[in-house]
């Protein structure tokens, strides 16, 4: 017996999330068909917001684009340390470091490892990381606030590859956190211990 066309199709797209299989796309769709109509039009217009949504030029972060900007706040903001560059590999990270509030350089977003080796979209980031780095002189250090997987360390050895080829300093953070484990889900005293005690790579 199959379900619905409308069903199927939302079951499909739903699949396309990541870590979403099949048996919990259904349980999701059927979720919605069974919410009241005013909770279904408050996921709609969730996702039409989205449209709203642009990355910034120079960090990759999302950003409102009804702010008419090209940069997102945390570029714009003059009382960042333009100094200092922390490359993550995703948005959560991003805001994790933002939570300790002791960090107060800038970042860029370079994508998820186990993406990046086949993706050409995210292999434009590296492009476009190392021409913000050539072309600023102010960049002095590059902080890899990157996880330890195999894959996530993969990463790391081929960034520092392709950053040795400039003039900055190469960190990364301390070996405070937990193998493998997800840098945003890393406790706040945690993380920032790992970011102040970062471990400085001789290029």
């Amino acid at each position: 017996m199959s379900y619905p066309q409308p069903v199927q199709k939302l079951i499909q797209e739903l699949r396309r999330l990541p870590g979403v299989g099949p048996k919990t796309a259904t349980r999701y769709a059927f979720y919605l068909v069974h919410s009241p109509e005013e909770k279904i039009k408050a996921f709609q217009n969730s996702l039409q917001e989205l449209h709203d949504i642009k990355l910034c030029q120079n960090c990759f972060k999302p950003f409102d684009r009804r702010q008419d900007k090209e940069l997102c706040p945390i570029c714009r903001n003059e009382k960042r340390d333009s100094s200092l560059l922390c490359i993550v590999e995703k948005e959560a990270d991003l805001n994790s470091i933002e939570k300790i509030q002791s960090y107060r350089g800038l970042y860029f977003i370079i994508g998820e490892a186990r993406l990046f080796f086949d993706s050409s979209k995210l292999k434009k980031r590296l492009t476009v990381l190392l021409k913000r780095i050539k072309n600023n002189s102010e960049i002095k250090e590059v902080i890899l606030a990157i996880n330890s997987t195999p894959e996530e360390q993969a990463l790391i050895n081929f960034l520092k590859k392709q950053l040795s080829k400039t003039n900055v300093k190469i960190s990364q953070l301390r070996q405070g956190l937990p193998r493998g484990a997800e840098l945003e889900y890393a406790d706040s005293q945690t993380l920032k211990s790992a970011l102040e005690e970062r471990k400085i790579n001789n290029n």
